[in-house]
């Protein structure tokens, strides 16, 4: 199975177990699940990938589908239950990604036994002050903060303009655009700098980025439709209190 392949069905688990959270637990489920989205990106941006498209091949990070979930969640959290909240779960998913890297990068320091040898080198490999995963938070958490705040801004914007369902496609689309645009041109700089990858490829990873990102955005939207007619068990009982 191509990579091309496994993206598209990848997309379409991801945003459908964003879905799911949102239907059985509400806005605990679609917090949740940005938490691990954010903690896995930062483990998968690590791993390069090529997507043949036929006539044309474009070289990635991996990681791309689950911040696009992370767009997809925050836009629905800030549909549903407001920009307020849709802040409240960026700034929680970022306490829990820093506490995961600091919890693991603690296990580093243990000695392991000869046993648990791969084990231990894979730790080293992740999570060590040198390790890519550390990197990758240090740099993309901060840029996550910038990029997500852009994104509940902008859709907060356009959805007091009009917040039409007819509608909805913009103010998803249109904040995830802008805001991944700034996400990946900061991203890619950064982790450029600190030698994640080299910094002769900058160029073609932003573009390549983005096309997937963008691809991700579009994917996201029908079921950003679906969600957004779905009324989880905290939101019946906030319309019975308020009735």
């Amino acid at each position: 199975m191509s990579n091309l392949s496994i993206f598209l069905i990848f997309a379409l688990i991801n945003f459908g177990l964003i879905a799911i959270g949102f239907r059985f637990f509400g806005k605990r489920g679609i917090i949740g699940y940005i938490i691990l989205s954010v903690i896995a990106a930062n483990l998968q941006v690590n791993k390069g990938v090529i997507f043949n498209f036929g006539f044309f091949e474009l070289e990635a990070t991996l990681g791309n589908v689950m911040f696009a979930g992370i767009f997809l969640a925050t836009d629905l959290l800030n549909e549903k239950y407001g920009m307020k909240e849709a802040k409240n779960a960026v700034n929680i998913s970022i306490f829990a990604n820093l506490s995961f890297i600091l919890i693991m990068f603690i296990s580093t320091l243990f000695k392991g036994l000869e046993y648990s040898t791969d084990f231990n080198n894979a730790l080293e490999l992740f999570f060590s002050i040198n390790g890519g995963t550390f990197k990758a938070v240090l740099v993309g958490n901060c840029v996550y903060f910038i990029s997500q705040s852009v994104d509940v801004y902008v859709y907060a914007k356009i959805k007091n303009w009009n917040s039409s369902k007819k509608t909805l496609w913009i103010r998803n689309n249109g904040s995830t655009f802008i805001s991944q645009m700034i996400d990946t041109l900061l991203v890619t700089f950064g982790f450029a700098l600190v030698g994640i990858f080299p910094l002769d490829i900058v160029g073609s990873i932003i573009i390549t980025t983005l096309v997937v990102k963008y691809i991700a955005a579009i994917i996201d939207t029908p079921f950003l439709y679906l969600m957004s007619r779905l009324t989880p068990s905290d939101l019946k009982n906030q319309e019975k209190k308020a009735a």
